[in-house]
């Protein structure tokens, strides 16, 4: 039935019958009030990341294309900084979405991801999180196990997530006390002020909901291709701009980067007065990078194009 209204909807001209068809994902409605359509299923188990029975049992693994992209790469670039741990995911959405089995108010529409917080034994050991445990404002877990959260490491993963180019982050909703101490962490070690700023805007306690206090809730915002199918962000779109802004200078970057093309009417290839190679094109962003032209993240971005491209 929602196959057929998403291609109901096409036919009425908002998307492209071929974006239906082609077995991409389709993001619909709100995350408190939506579906998924051709949900792209998670792995219980990937490249620096794995989830618990509890959440295998339920079977909330679907996310859009976009998201669950963003698990697996933001996993995987995190196992290579943080090798004696797993990040551990917890729910995404149900294989269609909607309500009927989220265990959620939100999780409906594929761009909702739930992940726990990197922790440490009583010892002060990491220690792959074996459940959720209910932190209390210090860090500390509340059933006296002594395990707390592991906050190098957790912002560790609010970076990765936050500076992502698989989607955009709208929100991670977190315990206050803990974004707080993280935040104090981040400034105490230096981290570039952009991106505590987008850190401060992402990470918020959710005030309709529970605190967050034993786990991490990612937000993606909407892919543009599903907007035209009715997929609906919910709260401020300022995030979303920032990094649109940043991929189109990246993008700009690139193109005057490359080498000219010829001159349609000379037939004549005009003066190659920039690199043409990528290992050029990288080191001339350096340069941009070190005259200010382009700032930390936007370089990072720009290796991650060249890589991807």
């Amino acid at each position: 039935m929602l196959a057929v209204y998403a291609l109901a909807m096409a036919a009425s001209g908002c998307a492209e019958l071929g974006v239906v068809t082609d077995g991409s994902s389709i993001s619909y409605g709100k995350p408190n009030g939506g579906y998924l359509i051709d949900g792209r299923k998670l792995p219980d188990k990937g490249d620096g990341y794995t989830t618990r029975e509890v959440w295998e049992q339920r079977g909330n693994r679907y996310g859009t294309d976009e998201l669950v992209s963003l698990v697996k790469g933001v996993a995987k670039r995190m196992h290579k900084k943080v090798r004696d741990v797993r990040l551990i995911v917890a729910d995404l959405s149900s294989t269609s979405g909607g309500a009927a089995h989220a265990f959620h108010r939100s999780h409906q529409n594929g761009r909702d991801a739930d992940l726990l917080y990197y922790m440490r034994d009583a010892e002060g050991k990491p220690f792959e999180a074996d459940a959720m445990h209910v932190f209390n404002a210090r860090g500390v877990a509340a059933d006296g196990t002594g395990i707390s959260v592991d906050i190098p490491r957790t912002w560790l993963l609010v970076k990765e997530l936050l500076t992502a180019d698989e989607a955009y982050v709208q929100y991670i909703f977190m315990y206050r006390p803990i974004v707080e101490t993280m935040l104090e962490y981040a400034v105490a070690n230096h981290e570039a002020p952009e991106l505590i700023a987008r850190a401060q805007k992402a990470c918020k306690q959710p005030g309709d909901s529970a605190p967050h206090n034993d786990h991490m809730h990612v937000r993606v915002y909407c892919a543009a291709t599903d907007r035209q199918f009715g997929c609906q962000d919910i709260g401020p779109l300022e995030l979303l701009a920032e990094r649109e802004a940043e991929q189109q200078k990246v993008m700009t970057a690139i193109a005057e980067a490359l080498p000219k093309q010829p001159d349609p009417a000379t037939n004549a290839v005009a003066e190659e007065t920039h690199p043409a190679t990528a290992a050029d094109v990288w080191a001339a962003s350096s340069e941009a990078t070190s005259a200010g032209t382009l700032s930390s993240t936007q370089a990072a971005s720009f290796g991650a194009l060249l890589r991807a491209r």
